[in-house]
Order: structure tokens, then C-alpha cells, then sequence
């Protein structure tokens, strides 16, 4: 009778257990599905920043610098230098921009082990750093021009007032921008270590 009754309890066990194993293994693939979810939210952002420059960078810089060009040409080299200032930074952010995308290799991130997607966030933080920097001149150079020409060469402090507030405010939204891509990434990368365990 004791033995009937260790045996009736064993198989009762057993029947929570597994019950309990199906459970967690539920609750397992729930959470992979969210983290997954989380990373496609996560790089689709990424994603649309990038789209966002590359549109700024090989669409709008060369159709402002063309446009300029048309209607100050006759004015000079502070008019047209100015214009193909634009057109070159536009040209030189594309490229650099490229790099830093291909680089990241969003498409299989998620897909990626732990090594390779730490190899190519790094690679892709390391570009992204060398960009912004390279990128530094021509945009100060830019800056200070648009200044000049906004103010038409004159000490107009309105004018220098206004532009440099609008000028600034753009560059701290950038900053923000790629800082948060930046901080995206790193979420990546921790719900792809967490995936792969």
C-alpha cells in the first residue's frame, strides 16, 4: 500500500514538473520573442536616422548648394565657395555615412553571435567617431559662412544672434540623435548576449 502510494506520488510530481517545465519553456520563448521584437524596434530607428541623412546629405546639400549656386554665382567667391562648400560636405557625409552603415550590418545584427556583433557595433562606433570628426572643419567652416552670409558681412547682432541659436539647437539635436543610436546599439547588444546566453 505504501508502495502504490510513493508511486501515485511520483507520477504526480512528475505530472507538476513537466507541467512546470512546459511553463517555463513558454515563458522562455515569450521573452525571446519580446527581446527580438525589442532589438527589430531598436534598429529599425537606427535604420530610419540613417535613411534620414543619407536623403539630407545626397539629396538636399547638393539641390542647396545648386540652388545657391544659380543665384549667387555673380556675386562672387563668398557665394559660390559657400555653395560648393555644401555640395562638397554633402558628398563627404554620404561616404562617410556609408561606411559607418555598411559597417553595422543591420540587416543581420540580430542574427549575429555575440563576437561578430560586437565586432561590427565597434567597428561601426569607431567610423561613426571618425566621421563626426572629419566632418568637424567643413561643418564649423559652414557654420561661420552661413553666419557671415545671413548677416551679409556685417556685424548685424540679431541676425548672428538668431542664426547661431538655429545652428546651435541642430547640432546639440544631432548629438542627441547619435548618442541615442549609440545607446540603441548597446541595448542591442546586451538583448543579443542575453538571446544567445
Amino acid at each position: 500500500m505504501t508502495h502504490e502510494m510513493d508511486l501515485t506520488e511520483l507520477q504526480e510530481l512528475r505530472k507538476q514538473f513537466n507541467l512546470i517545465d512546459e511553463k517555463l519553456d513558454k515563458q522562455r520563448i515569450i521573452n525571446e520573442e519580446i527581446l527580438r521584437e525589442s532589438m527589430t524596434s531598436k534598429l529599425s530607428r537606427v535604420e530610419k536616422w540613417y535613411q534620414n541623412r543619407f536623403r539630407t546629405s545626397a539629396i538636399a546639400a547638393p539641390i542647396a548648394g545648386v540652388v545657391f549656386l544659380t543665384q549667387f554665382a555673380d556675386q562672387g567667391f563668398p557665394y559660390w565657395g559657400f555653395c560648393l562648400l555644401i555640395i562638397a560636405t554633402g558628398i563627404l557625409e554620404v561616404i562617410l555615412n556609408r561606411r559607418a552603415y555598411k559597417a553595422l550590418n543591420i540587416g543581420n545584427l540580430p542574427s549575429m553571435s555575440m563576437t561578430e556583433a560586437t565586432e561590427h557595433i565597434a567597428r561601426h562606433k569607431q567610423l561613426r567617431m571618425m566621421a563626426n570628426r572629419i566632418l568637424a572643419l567643413p561643418l564649423i567652416a559652414l557654420n561661420v559662412w552661413t553666419i557671415l552670409i545671413a548677416s551679409d558681412f556685417a556685424w548685424n547682432l540679431q541676425v548672428i544672434a538668431i542664426t547661431v541659436f538655429a545652428m546651435g539647437f541642430t547640432v546639440a539635436l544631432g548629438i542627441t540623435q547619435q548618442r541615442a543610436n549609440k545607446k540603441r546599439l548597446d541595448e542591442v547588444l546586451n538583448q543579443i548576449k542575453t538571446l544567445r546566453g
